[in-house]
């Protein structure tokens, strides 16, 4: 049996060695677009700031592949799945090769969103921070750079500019719209998340929708947003991801916001999977939704691999939850804020949030203080009901004890 997995991220890696641990001898070809082998994109932004060393991105030792005896076709893009034939299309044109495969993975991640803006694409200096070539196309430019403009602020765009703050350059935030974090936080937290980067000398401007990219053959001059000119050397767009889709038109494969899947990670046509950033399933409440995360990436290729192997396993559902940190003050959330009324504790410069509905939490929000949030997260996917003791969810202490049916008193002896 031959097994072909699109990607080389943490969803086609788990499945890789859930795979492998199943049957030693299936052939499987992994193939990627990109170059190097398995790393992790979270601490880019601390690697362009020299906190994290290079070696360290990497999550597999250079034996890897060879050792699980997995055929890499590596710098390569996928661009078509014949389902019918079996076959997968590897480049274009005449260049195009076809794999066949007995059962296809798809794990091909997101891509990073760029808008279609005047200069956007095609001026030098301008890159995401979504892969390594991306964080070493930024720290090759560093050396000319005294100001940039980030543009988006999602965890990705405020983890790039606390970066370029740390390297000396002085950074200006724009956003369309009136808050920073607007997916993560409401408009009080993310009051005082913009309070912190404006205190660490960062530009912060709402309400400010990038226009054009102002520059020439020499790199960017400027980014234009709300009819101002910003000058700047570059640009980092974090406008936000959206699964990988397009090369799947014509396939069959069912797609909306991302490749729609089952619990069991199985697509709409026989013997092809989906996990990772690319996929669209339900979340642990039940809704269908595309939630790009590690863990998601990780639990969903393991349940992808055994399944492809004949092993039955459901998956409970993506989660939802999100970390940042704010020139190191955490913040956190996970669920949503449209509850029917909302706790909120603040204490020493923190605060803390718990949206409830029915007498249940449906979301959260910390800021400062991050403790509990696991907890509070599975509460809410287990649908307890808090409403008998929701007056100490967020106590200073308030843990899993709480949870915990008391003992029975002594028995008192007759005098």
């Amino acid at each position: 049996m031959r097994i072909v997995i699109v990607g080389n991220g943490p969803a086609a890696v788990a499945a890789a060695e859930t795979i492998r641990d199943l049957d030693g001898g299936c052939g499987i070809v992994m193939v990627s677009q990109e170059s190097v082998p398995f790393y992790s994109p979270c601490p880019l932004a601390e690697y362009v700031e020299a906190s994290v060393p290079r070696a360290h991105l990497f999550l597999r030792p250079e034996s890897f592949y060879r050792d699980l005896g997995i055929e890499t076709r590596f710098g390569l893009a996928a661009t078509a799945v014949d389902s019918a034939a079996r076959k997968l299309t590897l480049g274009s044109g005449a260049a195009a090769t076809q794999l066949e495969y007995d059962r296809l993975l798809i794990a091909a991640g997101a891509r990073a969103v760029m808008p279609p803006l005047p200069g956007l694409a095609d001026t030098p200096g301008v890159f995401a921070l979504k892969t390594l070539a991306d964080a070493e196309g930024i720290l090759a430019r560093l050396a000319q750079v005294r100001r940039a403009v980030v543009i988006g602020s999602g965890f990705i765009g405020l983890e790039a500019a606390q970066a370029l703050v740390r390297k000396g350059v002085a950074v200006t935030v724009i956003e369309a719209m009136g808050q920073v974090l607007p997916q993560m936080l409401d408009a009080e937290l993310a009051a005082l998340v913009e309070s912190r980067l404006r205190e660490h000398g960062v530009d912060v401007r709402t309400n400010s929708a990038a226009q054009a990219v102002l520059g020439g053959a020499a790199g960017v001059a400027a980014v234009k947003a709300g009819g101002v000119d910003i000058p700047c050397e570059l640009v980092v767009c974090a406008a936000g991801v959206r699964p990988d889709v397009a090369w799947l038109a014509g396939s069959g494969i069912a797609t909306a916001a991302g490749v729609l899947v089952d619990d069991r990670m199985a697509t709409n046509l026989p013997g092809i999977y989906a996990a990772g950033d690319i996929v669209e399933t339900n979340d642990s409440l039940g809704q269908r939704r595309v939630i790009g995360n590690w863990p998601n990436a990780v639990n969903g290729g393991r349940i992808a691999g055994l399944n492809m192997m004949g092993v039955e396993r459901r998956y409970r559902g993506l989660d939802g939850i999100n970390v940042v940190r704010i020139f190191d003050l955490p913040v956190s959330s996970f669920g949503g804020r449209d509850g029917e009324r909302s706790l909120c504790r603040k204490e020493g410069g923190h605060m803390r949030k718990l949206a409830l509905r029915n007498g249940r939490i449906v979301g959260g929000q910390f800021y400062g203080d991050v403790n509990g949030t696991g907890l509070y997260h599975e509460l809410m996917n287990k649908g307890v009901d808090v409403g008998s003791f929701e007056d100490e969810l967020l106590a200073p202490g308030f843990g899993i004890g709480r949870l915990m049916p008391q003992p029975p008193l002594p028995l008192r002896r007759a005098a």
